[in-house]
């Protein structure tokens, strides 16, 4: 039904003021015109909605019936009960979610109950929101109480659905199956030896915890709290007392298995201890030894069988031709006590420590030092490891890189000894690793004969996405023959050289290539080879396309072309004269794009290009016998007839 209401009219259904009617025309977007005439106010039609609006507003102004609080009460506890019988209906988070709209939004019965306002006494007039509110809360918590039930139930559905038995074995890439840490293979190394000699391996956590008293650190080791010689260790205590602390040592073990076990006895403990020292090449706050223990009743075991069990340790792990020296020392639970060094590529240096087992050591636990002696060593797990794989810096141990990993071998007696003598790794020549990866899971080695694979003839459906990726890729990163146009050799000049603070044969050089970012930071193990002031300012040849890398923590981007003679002497492979800064060295018969850094990693095209890069009889660079050139000519070297690495 459409109508027209003047002011008047408004006025006299509304019984209000003419001020209050504007207001109302104006918050139901109703267009108004006021006239010369004070209070005459006249509309358009108005549209279905602000009819319907209106129309609302005039019934409740009509509304003579009184609703009393109860009644209104009564019906708000329906609809409590009808949204609890709702809720147990639901079955998801989103039904939930509904219901709460449905009864807690604007339009929802509990917010339109505020309307009965109108119709109320005066005296029930105030408890309306009292009412309202104590309902809604109510349904408020009945919501939520629902949703998180349902959320839970939900996860746990998804958990149930997606479930995997971990315990299954991973899926492996054969290509690259990891190594085993130095250190690990090293302590293995050192346990198995003692264990050949006939003692007992102790690495139990109740034998051995890395939590110690310091009782069993240091008093039951003739280190009263007293005693000068706890000043040799800084300790991490973990009570203010300092009864509790992280051992410093594995000789701990000694005292507890002397508690357990009572003599004649050999036993070799390996664990992890603790020391406030300052990070560097050579020290951490973590690191691992070895202690041994031998006793024996009084007369067997002598100061002889202690050198003997050393030297044919020594020889065992680090290759018969070591030489061995003994220094006198001092230990407070050892006495007569030594240091022992070795004689090792070149120079002495100190491995370990060991004496005859202090009778008051032996009093203190409990054993007469008249009936048994016997003697201790222990060393530093670490440092033989750093020894036997030549190792200049102890933090590369903790780094997790598997770069690092992969240079060693996957147990310590496989190849050790051509190793130690700096021979190739031997491979076997059936390599059953393979780029692929087995359709079932493999369990063992021998299970790879067997194992079956993707029949590489048959190409899978590529997804639209691989599809559209694939047709978006350079042309540079298809397939095709490697060659020497993959490599973006560069004309640079080195600005800057210094030597490396932790690497004895390495130089960190700054190179301008004529990249717009400056320099590239570069490490070469040139520093046998030139000196400081031989190498600034020098123009030679980069490759530049190469994964920027860490050697002996200094980021390397790129690598400095130098040919190889049979004598180990090195040189620089030089650009001509008139070479422009960060011109790019090409090959005739060889011009395609260069791979990016990532394409020369997977692709192993550094294998592939550098055994025919060389030096012919005059000394200039050549890939395959062509020359390698610039604008201005071709590039040499001083050394001829040699490899370009």
């Amino acid at each position: 039904m459409k109508f027209v209401l003047s002011t008047s009219a408004v006025l006299l259904l509304l019984g209000q003021t003419s001020w209050i009617a504007e207001g109302f025309l104006r918050q139901s977007s109703i267009p108004a015109r006021r006239h010369n005439h004070v209070g005459a106010l006249s509309t358009p039609p108005l549209s279905q909605h602000q009819q319907q609006k209106l129309s609302t507003v005039l019934h409740m102004a009509d509304t003579t019936e009184e609703i009393s609080i109860d009644k209104i009460q009564a019906e708000l506890e329906s609809v409590k009960k009808e949204v609890t019988s709702k809720l147990e209906a639901c079955e998801t988070v989103a039904d939930a979610e509904s219901l709460r709209r449905e009864y807690l939004g604007k339009k929802g019965p509990i917010s339109k109950s505020m309307g009965y306002m109108r119709s109320l006494s005066n005296e029930d007039k105030p408890k309306l929101g009292a009412v309202v509110n104590q309902v809604k809360e109510t349904v408020e918590n009945l919501l939520a109480e629902s949703k998180e039930r349902l959320e839970i139930a939900e996860i746990e559905a998804a958990m149930l659905e997606e479930k995997i038995d971990v315990t299954m074995p991973g899926l492996n890439d054969f290509a690259d199956i990891g190594r085993r840490h130095p250190i690990s293979m090293t302590m293995e190394k050192i346990v198995d030896i003692f264990t050949e000699l006939g003692y007992d391996t102790v690495t139990d956590c109740k034998d051995s915890p890395e939590i110690e008293t310091d009782y069993y650190c240091f008093e039951a080791l003739n280190c009263p709290k007293d005693h000068p010689a706890r000043d040799m260790q800084d300790t991490f205590y973990l009570t203010e007392d300092r009864e509790l602390m992280l051992r410093t040592h594995t000789s701990a073990v000694q005292i507890r298995q002397l508690e357990k076990r009572k003599p004649p006895l050999r036993i070799v403990a390996p664990g992890r201890v603790y020391r406030k020292d300052d990070i560097d090449a050579t020290h951490s706050i973590m690191f691992h030894q070895v202690e041994i223990l031998a006793l024996e009743p009084i007369g067997e075991l002598d100061l002889g069988h202690l050198k003997g069990t050393v030297e044919y340790f020594l020889k065992a792990l680090l290759g018969p031709q070591i030489k061995t020296r003994f220094r006198g020392s001092f230990f407070p639970f050892t006495e007569p006590s030594m240091e022992v060094d070795v004689f090792f590529r070149g120079k002495w240096m100190e491995v370990l420590g060991c004496g005859m087992v202090d009778p008051r050591v032996l009093e203190i636990n409990g054993i007469d030092p008249e009936e048994y002696a016997g003697f201790a060593a222990g060393f530093g797990v670490e440092r033989f490891a750093m020894i036997i794989h030549d190792i200049k810096d102890l933090r590369e141990f903790f780094k997790s890189d598997t770069r690092f990993i992969s240079q060693f071998p996957h147990f310590y007696d496989d190849g050790l000894e051509s190793f130690l003598r700096g021979e190739p790794l031997a491979r076997p020549e059936e390599d059953l690793r393979t780029e692929q990866v087995p359709l079932e899971i493999v369990e063992e080695w021998e299970d790879l004969k067997t194992a079956k694979y993707a029949d590489p003839t048959k190409e899978e459906e590529a997804s639209p996405k691989q599809e559209k990726k694939k047709a978006s890729a350079p042309a540079s990163a298809a397939g095709g023959e490697i060659d020497v146009s993959k490599l973006d050799i560069r004309v640079g000049v080195i600005q800057k050289v210094w030597e490396h603070e932790e690497a004895d044969k390495l130089y960190c050089e700054e190179i301008d290539i004529g990249e717009e970012g400056g320099p590239r930071q570069i490490a070469s193990g040139l520093k046998g080879h030139y000196s400081l002031e031989e190498m600034e300012g020098r123009r030679v040849l980069v490759l530049a396309n190469l994964k920027s890398r860490k050697l002996v923590g200094f980021p390397s981007h790129g690598m400095v072309l130098c040919a190889a003679a049979e004598d180990g002497s090195v040189q620089f492979v030089e650009p001509p004269e008139g070479a422009k800064v960060g011109e790019r060295v090409i090959v005739d018969g060889f011009d395609g794009e260069p791979a990016t850094e990532n394409q020369v990693i997977k692709k192993k095209m550094l294998d592939a290009i550098f055994p025919d890069l060389k030096t012919d009889s005059s000394g200039v660079a050549t890939y395959k016998g062509k020359p390698l050139s610039t604008s201005a000519g071709v590039c040499k070297s001083g050394i001829t007839n040699s490899p370009i690495a």
